[in-house]
């Protein structure tokens, strides 16, 4: 098991963040870094939304946040259960694909989270099929399809 460590996101974060979000990887799923840099920064203090970055051996390479499953009032997430979290998150530095990483820091994220919260949920696109392995890979189950209020499918899974 390797030795992930997540902090809180801060400004000092976002011109690594914005690089990131620009990377063709990421922006097929988290299109226009501008409105996702300005949802970071507008979130950023707001204590109902838990936003990190996972570092391995003090370098950062992911984004992962969390929230209650209520806190945005999101349709795909409404019959989850009273303390549900929901989690999303993206590799940013393309070095650490491919190796396993993203399965590491979702276990470790949701092993933390499970301590306090009865589910943990998550809403990949039902194209992007290597998110869904690797949700399913750290333990996740499929739950339902469901529409976001900006009309996407999406393929709900929680941990139990």
């Amino acid at each position: 098991m390797r030795n992930y460590t997540f902090r809180p996101l801060t400004e000092a974060d976002l011109p690594l963040m914005r690089r990131w979000l620009n990377a063709a990887h990421v922006k097929v799923w988290w299109p226009d870094a501008d409105k996702q840099i300005a949802l970071m920064e507008q979130d950023m203090d707001d204590p109902k939304i838990n936003m990190q970055m996972v570092s391995l051996i003090d370098h950062p390479f992911a984004y992962i946040h969390d929230h209650d499953a209520r806190a945005f009032a999101m349709p795909q997430y409404a019959d989850l259960p009273h303390g549900a979290r929901v989690m999303a998150t993206f590799v940013g530095d393309n070095d650490f694909m491919g190796q396993g990483h993203s399965v590491g820091y979702i276990e470790a994220q949701t092993r933390a989270l499970r301590v306090k919260h009865p589910m943990v949920a998550v809403g990949p696109g039902t194209r992007d099929t290597r998110a869904i392995s690797i949700y399913r890979q750290a333990g996740f189950l499929n739950r339902r399809l469901a529409i976001t209020h900006q009309g996407r499918l999406v393929q709900v899974m929680t941990h139990l």
